[in-house]
This record gives structure tokens, sequence and C-alpha cells, in this order.
């Protein structure tokens, strides 16, 4: 895993100067200053050239520098809260879901422990199913829905899915409210929890992202955009982009208004992943991708290295202050 310096080493500098620039427009300060001053952040404080454009630490003292979560904090929380021998079982999507499966809200089949009657059983009923690599080796990155009806030939969709070490699950249609924010994508919310000593679990932020073209992914380096939910679920700040280095208020695509957007089952999204905190302790902060079906909310996975920069983004929270305070504040109560 690469260190703030190496991601600085290998970092555009191209990119760097146009988040400076970016910083000279709202704070009027000379691009040179700002250069340096965000060289300095990365050798000192360990922070990006990105990041410091999203923390607006250009006017920032270094006291209130120092309460933002940077790369090395976001390390340490890694390493110690999460047990390096159960992380990996966030890694390995099949065996996520059958540590998850209560959860899931859907069915999966792993095919290379299964026979092909297993098969037709699972596929009994469903128009479609979503196929994904068993392990991140395997596969080659076959994330897609198949298509399957009463023609299908089930014996060589089975066999391709033997070849390339896939398992099943059921595709998620995701809410028609969702879908009114980009009907091409699952629009996730990213909902991180901290599990304290006590086994209580703290919702610490929540994300909800959206894809912003044809592709079914709403993944930020794939060019989604993403804000901070209020308390209540809704879109109250505009939307960022990593991509474009911009604000929306709008969606890019169809146009739609974003804020005041509310996300379905929210309160029920954040008692799931409450739940899910509690069935594997040894890996104590996670990020859940929750998906909104018309049903409820529904686990899509686990991340137990969940993105930092994203919500202490002061153009999606207009807050002054980082989110360390808040861990600290939890993790102290534990001694």
């Amino acid at each position: 895993m690469a260190s703030i310096f190496e991601r600085f080493e290998f970092s555009s500098i191209q990119r760097m100067l146009n988040n400076a620039k970016q910083v000279h427009k709202y704070s009027g300060k000379p691009v040179l200053l700002i250069l340096a001053d965000m060289t300095r952040c990365i050798l000192k404080d360990h922070v990006g050239y990105m990041e410091y454009n999203l923390f607006h630490f250009v006017d920032k003292s270094q006291k209130d520098r120092d309460t933002y979560v940077n790369f090395d904090y976001s390390q340490s929380l890694f390493k110690t809260l999460n047990d390096p021998q159960y992380r990996e079982l966030f890694n390995d999507k099949l065996k996520f879901n059958q540590i998850f499966k209560e959860l899931l809200g859907r069915e999966f089949l792993d095919i290379s422990n299964s026979g092909f009657a297993d098969f037709v059983t699972f596929c009994k009923g469903k128009n479609r199913f979503f196929t994904k690599p068993a392990d991140s080796c395997s596969g080659q990155g076959i994330y897609r829905n198949i298509e399957i009806d009463a023609d299908s030939n089930l014996e060589e969709i089975y066999d391709f899915l033997q070849e390339n070490n896939l398992y099943v699950e059921d595709s998620i249609v995701q809410h028609k409210q969702m879908n009114l924010l980009n009907p091409y994508s699952i629009n996730t919310v990213r909902i991180t929890t901290l599990l304290d000593k006590k086994d209580i679990p703290h919702v610490m932020y929540t994300i909800q992202r959206i894809g912003t073209s044809k592709a079914p992914v709403d993944n930020v380096g794939a060019g989604g955009i993403y804000t901070v939910l209020s308390k209540e679920g809704k879109i109250i700040n505009p939307c960022w982009s990593d991509k474009t280095i911009s604000t929306y208020t709008r969606h890019p695509l169809s146009g739609m208004e974003l804020i005041g957007f509310e996300v379905p089952y929210f309160k029920e999204a954040l008692e799931l992943c409450k739940k899910a905190a509690l069935v594997e302790k040894h890996v104590r902060y996670v990020g859940w991708d929750i998906a909104i079906t018309e049903k409820g909310p529904v686990i899509v996975e686990g991340n137990p290295l969940p993105g930092y920069d994203m919500p202490q983004n002061y153009f999606v929270t207009g807050e002054d202050k980082g989110m360390k305070p808040e861990f600290e504040k939890i993790l102290n109560q534990e001694a």
C-alpha cells in the first residue's frame, strides 16, 4: 500500500497545479504560495494536494488542520481496529456474502461448490442474475448482469461460470426514487460504522454516491459524484466530482435538481449497518455500501478501509473542522 509520499511522487503535477488554481480562485492567494503550502502539507501533515483543496486548508490554522483525519490516521484506524486475519474476508466477495447472508437481502450461489441442478434451482423464477469473481484473482473482473428466459441454454451459462470461477447472486433492482438520481447505476449510500470495545456501533458518516453516465457504476474513481447526507438522509449540499474538481447541484447527465433529494428507507439503512457491524467484531471499522430497493436497504459490500476525504470535503459539508475529534472521542471512551 502506497504511502502519502509515494502517492505524491507519482501523482500528476498538472493535477496538483489544477487544484492550486482552484484554491487560488476562492482564496485569492498566489498560486506559487499555495503550491508551497501544499508541498509543506504533504511532507508535514501527510495531506495530499487534492485533500488540501477539499479541506480548505488554505484558510485554516495549524490547530484546525490537526482536527482532520489524514492518510496516516486513516491507516492507523484500519490497522488497529481491523484484524488482518479477518479483514481479508471483506475482500473475498463470496466469503463476505456467506458471512453476511442473513443481511444481504438476496440469494447467491457458489458455483464452484454447486452442481448444475443447484444452478437450475437458483434460476427458477428469475429473468436475470449478477455474476462476480469468486476471488480477487479470478474472473478477470467479470461483473455483469446475465439475462435469462425459457430459451436460455443454462448448461452453457453454467459452464461459463465454472470456467471463469464466478459466483452468482440476485440482481439488485433499486428503488424508483433512487432511479431518479441515475437509472443506469446502483446509486449506493456509503454508511461507515465504528464499533467500540463495548460493542456499540457508531455511525460516523453517510455519503450518497451517484453515477454520472450510462455505465452501471457509481464509483467516484469512475467519474461518479458524491455528497454527505444530512442526519435525515437528505442531500442538502452540492455534490462533488474528483474527476472535474467541481460541484454540482444538478445531475450532469439528466439535469435533475439534487438538493432536497431524500433517500428512502434511510433509518432502516442505518439500523442495517449497525446490525452488520456486530456480525464480525474482529473488523470494527467498516464502510458499508448500501443499495435501496423497493423492499428496503440491502448490503452490496463492506470496505475495511473507508475513505477519509469524502466526509471531510468542505464543498459537500460546509464544515470548517475535521472528523478526528469524533473518532478520538469514541476511541478514548474505550480506555
